[in-house]
């Protein structure tokens, strides 16, 4: 017989929801919750608030759903940050799904790797985007990312990219 986790996980992956349900925070053993689980599938309800449930790694509610390009077009907490620092901003960087009114694109996380870098690794730095000298730890700009990326043929340079 299934666990009580196990059917609330159904339950999100099908975003079938009993009115007022609220046990988002239950857990299976590696403190992925009911929350994660639905934001994975897209199936969070509207007006969903529990962004900061996290499982052991610190990974958030909300980290989930920018993975998988899943955060509501109001969304907000872009400075949720797991155990590394990596922020949802950072998550949604990677995936597309940043706000076109961002501009914290200096936030780092423990490596010093900005939401900036881990766009340009992904192809998506804003047109205008103009923070290339943001560097990590080891000295790596935005521009170096760049300009690895396309010499690999993962992509393309930005319109207006001018320092190579």
């Amino acid at each position: 017989m299934a666990s009580l986790v196990q059917k609330y996980f159904e339950m999100a992956r099908k975003g079938r929801w009993p009115k007022g349900f609220q046990h988002w925070s239950l857990a299976d053993e590696d403190d992925w919750t009911v929350a994660h689980e639905a934001a994975a599938y897209g199936r969070l309800p509207e007006g969903f608030n529990q962004w900061s449930l996290s499982d052991k790694d610190g990974r958030t509610v909300a980290h989930i759903a920018a993975f998988w390009g899943h955060l509501p077009a109001h969304f907000t907490r872009w400075d949720l940050a797991d155990h590394r620092g990596w922020t949802v901003a950072h998550e949604a960087a990677r995936s597309e799904c940043l706000p076109e009114d961002f501009e914290h694109w200096d936030w780092a996380d423990e490596e010093g790797v900005t939401v900036a870098h881990v766009a340009a690794a992904h192809g998506h730095l804003p047109q205008g985007f103009n923070q290339w000298d943001l560097a990590d730890k080891e000295g790596r700009t935005v521009a170096q990312v760049v300009h690895e990326v396309a010499r690999l043929g993962l992509g393309d340079l930005p319109k207006g990219f001018d320092q190579w």
